[in-house]
């Protein structure tokens, strides 16, 4: 890895710093004037482009292409992170099982997201991504990464394996040597650096720019590789018993993220299910195997995640996330799911989300992806008619179904508002607004 001069450090640390006050001083004087004409800041209206990251704001893009997770961050003094970059095209499934690629087939999803990142970068397409952090090694959530750094420097990636992937299980094959080979250069070309995801730590991820004007701000990781924060200090226990090793989803990275009184949570593909499951068959249902206990990452992650104002659904909303104590806990009031395949989000998770048995009031609950051509096909062979019928009824009452899903969270962490944009072109008009949502 080439070393960086600490006098180009220093100079870095003053560029940024000045960039900030740039950004603070022009939207301080955009609200000025915006406050004596009487007019409102920016378009915020169905239809109009949304408007741009303001300085003191957290922006959380759950940015759609029809192939996995991406979510883009521009937290408060203008630091930004990508958690997660998916390309499934490792995932077999029939025709139609899967959500069609957006806007189109044109590019790959790590040319869509770096282009989406371009767009709402704060330093545009100059912008360099301070963080790249990777949930887990599965395609869905990182098969766009070999692209991405092809179009955008990274300054650090975080992930659960780094630096020799051999932490149970090991990461291998075709994905793992094009995954490994992008970070060998993005090292050796960019200075990047590398580091493996710890969990029960709130320096990790920390705020570039300005993090003493934000001092409310911080991003706890919560879980890795099975091991999971206590609550105490920087303390973490195993779920994984002796001589067990966990699947994929099992590993996978758990942050949560507070600025003032907003929460929000992101687990990758957490599992949360310890019991036997009803999952949809050729001809109906036919009981699942019972996974073992420890397999409920979800439940011990809960005890120190309390409850949050938005919930990225673990394992895009499959049954076999947001169990109930998880939810219970938790008590979401805006949930996202990024919907790739037919089956997501599974009828289980869906009754549970929307359980007010669980906890009480109201929620909103968004797709990445709605009712694409062939997907109520698949989900007929899948729950029959009659299930098919009142799934798919219950799917398209969702808060939104379709586009990419902005959660715009106003300085100080006073307010948020959730925007869903057309991701059928790039140009990121407001299909609906939501909100105004009042933190806990």
């Amino acid at each position: 890895m080439k070393s960086i001069p600490k006098t180009q450090v220093e100079d870095e640390r003053r560029k940024a710093r000045s960039r900030f006050r740039c950004l603070f001083l022009a939207t301080a004087l955009g609200a000025l004037w915006a406050i004596a004409m009487n007019q409102p800041l920016a378009a915020q209206s169905v239809g109009d482009v949304l408007p741009p990251w303001s300085a003191g704001g957290l922006d959380i893009h759950h940015i759609n292409t029809g192939e996995g997770n991406a979510a883009f961050l521009v937290l408060p003094d203008g630091t930004t992170m990508l958690i997660d970059c998916g390309y499934g095209y490792d995932l077999k499934r029939p025709p139609k099982y899967k959500a069609p690629r957006r806007p189109d087939e044109s590019r790959t999803p790590g040319e869509w997201v770096a282009r989406y990142i371009q767009k709402f970068h704060p330093d545009g397409v100059q912008g360099v991504l301070d963080y790249l952090v990777i949930s887990h090694f599965h395609g869905d959530h990182m098969g766009g990464v070999p692209v991405l750094t092809q179009q955008i420097p990274i300054r650090q990636v975080l992930d659960r394996g780094w630096p020799d992937y051999e932490a149970p299980p090991r990461f291998t094959g075709e994905l793992a040597d094009q995954y490994r080979v992008a970070l060998k250069n993005e090292i050796e070309q960019h200075g990047a650096k590398a580091e493996r995801f710890k969990a029960g730590v709130a320096d990790q991820i920390v705020l570039r720019r300005a993090p003493e004007r934000f001092p409310s701000f911080e991003v706890r990781n919560l879980a890795v590789n099975g091991e999971v924060w206590t609550g105490e200090g920087t303390k973490t226990r195993s779920r994984i018993p002796g001589g067990e090793t966990a699947d994929e989803n099992a590993c996978s990275a758990a942050l949560r993220i507070r600025y003032g009184r907003f929460t929000y949570f992101s687990g990758g593909d957490l599992p949360g299910s310890a019991e036997e499951q009803l999952v949809p068959g050729a001809t109906g249902t036919a009981p699942r195997t019972r996974s073992p206990a420890w397999r409920d990452i979800e439940s011990a992650v809960a005890w120190v995640t309390g409850p949050v104002d938005v919930l990225l659904l673990d394992h895009h909303g499959n049954f076999d996330g947001s169990n109930a104590f998880f939810l219970s806990v938790l008590q979401p009031r805006v949930d996202i799911a990024n919907v790739w395949a037919s089956r997501q989000v599974d009828k289980e998770a869906l009754g549970r989300l929307q359980s007010e048995d669980l906890y009480p009031g109201p929620r909103d609950i968004f797709t990445t992806n709605g009712m694409w051509d062939g997907r109520k096909e698949h989900l007929i062979r899948l729950l029959g008619e009659e299930g098919a019928r009142l799934h798919i009824a219950a799917l398209e009452a969702l808060t939104a179904t379709q586009g990419h899903i902005v959660v715009r969270v106003a300085p100080g962490g006073a307010s948020y508002m959730v925007y869903v944009l057309d991701d059928s072109a790039e140009s990121f008009r407001i299909r609906s607004v939501h909100g105004k949502y009042d933190p806990r």
